[in-house]
């Protein structure tokens, strides 16, 4: 009997992309007859799905709304490096699920099914929280459709941040001044598996203009938290973190990687990449991060940045410097009281109702606490991909040394869950537009009780 996949989803894929099997067998026409596939992620089995032939006596299987439950990126790897660790695993990030093929008919007519499987069509497919297709491509996509992200000869981060225009610089914005700092991080693929043999280091540039100041690379292995890329990595190997803002590298002891380090004064811009060696040839593209200063309407405890998981499995970071704008709901339940000592009042205790007793009180107040936010004026071409990412975000996070809706609590440096209130946005391009700032509503995730 002959089984046949004709067609099937492998490699590196994004589950927001069709997941296609399309399979035949020479058996199609017994009685009883159903193609089988079976889904497992080690040695659990999610799901055994079972279709009939069509009439060419194939089928299609469509396995991405399922494997999407068991995919997503983790909630805060932005301060990578506090504890010189800048690099780290990953939990769920990134999964390799076994597809199992097979089929089941009636041997004798009329008698129960017998189930059988074709285990030399077996296949492996490792999936990212992301989509890497196009609208304007035909689904499925093939099976190097995420081969860009391979860390090889000029692979990518999983980052929706974009060439400007006219170049191939992948350019974003950091903040950087006096002791303010700004947490970032970013996601690439590791290892020979997932075709990024060459992620041995990540090198930092720094420049004044286009003047080189300073090199310094920081080694990926597991003493500084991530996994050096070799084959047959796990799965929470294969897909890294690095922290790359100025907090991040402000905490490393690796010499002039600091950007307060001396040998940086007057910096402008720095550039990170991947390579196989220290300070080898880069292998990835390079990343560049312009210096941004706090805005004039900014205050201490005012200084935030949003972080968020992208299109691609990966995240990415934003910091809003512009003006900032706090407001607050509360919620809360109402009662009345009588007030006065009647329980008291006796031949010789006077009844009396003092004016601070009686009357309408709050009972149950509960806080939410919105933030307006304000890039600040920057290449649309740089700013609109980072906020149509942010926006079309399923979670996102808000970090910086703020007060966060408390009321007397002293700022703190924090990551917290926010919400996206915005459901809409202009997309502006450097063609039609100057320098321009986005605004952003994001409500704090939490509640602050009041009790």
């Amino acid at each position: 009997m002959a089984f046949t996949v004709n067609q099937s989803t492998t490699g590196v894929q994004g589950v927001g992309d069709d997941l296609i099997y399309n399979v035949t067998s020479d058996s199609f026409a017994s009685e009883n007859f159903r193609y089988t596939l079976v889904l497992k992620l080690g040695s659990e089995t999610l799901v055994t799905l079972q279709q009939l032939p069509n009439s060419n006596g194939s089928t299609v299987f469509n396995i991405r709304t399922i494997a999407s439950n068991f995919v997503q990126q983790d909630d805060n790897p932005y301060q990578l490096g506090t504890n010189n660790k800048i690099f780290s695993e990953n939990i769920s990030a990134l999964k390799t699920f076994d597809v199992l093929f097979g089929y089941e008919l009636s041997v004798v007519a009329g008698s129960a099914p017998t189930q059988y499987f074709e285990v030399a069509s077996d296949l492996k497919i490792k999936c990212v929280n992301g989509s890497f297709l196009s609208p304007s491509l035909p689904s499925p996509s093939s099976s190097t459709v995420a081969a860009a992200y391979g860390i090889d000869t000029s692979g990518l981060f999983l980052s929706d941040i974009t060439p400007i225009s006219g170049s191939i610089e992948y350019k974003t914005s950091i903040l950087w001044d006096g002791n303010k700092g700004q947490y970032a991080a970013l996601a690439f693929l590791n290892g020979d598996d997932v075709g990024s043999d060459n992620s041995g280091f990540l090198n930092i540039k720094y420049y004044n203009n286009s003047t080189l100041l300073t090199t310094s690379s920081i080694q990926n292995y597991a003493t500084n938290g991530g996994a050096a890329p070799q084959a047959n990595l796990t799965d929470e190997k294969s897909l890294l973190y690095v922290g790359v803002g100025t907090k991040n590298f402000e905490s490393q002891n690796v010499a002039n990687a600091k950007p307060s380090a001396g040998a940086n004064n007057g910096w402008t811009k720095y550039s990170i990449y991947l390579s196989a060696t220290s300070g080898g040839a880069a292998k990835s593209r390079l990343y560049t991060f312009d210096r941004v200063k706090c805005g004039r309407y900014i205050t201490s405890d005012q200084v935030y940045s949003v972080h968020w998981w992208n299109s691609v499995g990966g995240v990415d970071n934003l910091p809003m410097l512009g003006k900032v704008s706090i407001s607050q709901n509360m919620d809360k339940k109402s009662f009345r009281t009588s007030g006065g000592n009647s329980l008291e009042a006796s031949a010789t205790v006077n009844y009396t109702k003092p004016s601070w007793e009686g009357g309408k009180r709050s009972a149950k107040v509960q806080t939410t606490t919105t933030l307006e936010l304000t890039t600040l004026g920057g290449n649309p071409d740089k700013l609109t991909p980072l906020m149509r990412s942010l926006l079309n975000s399923e979670r996102v996070f808000l970090s910086g040394n703020g007060l966060f809706g408390s009321s007397k609590q002293s700022p703190r440096d924090a990551v917290v869950q926010a919400y996206v209130k915005d459901v809409q946005m202009q997309n502006l391009t450097g063609l039609d537009d100057q320098a321009i700032s986005y605004k952003l509503q994001l409500e704090i995730s939490r509640r602050r009780a009041n009790p």
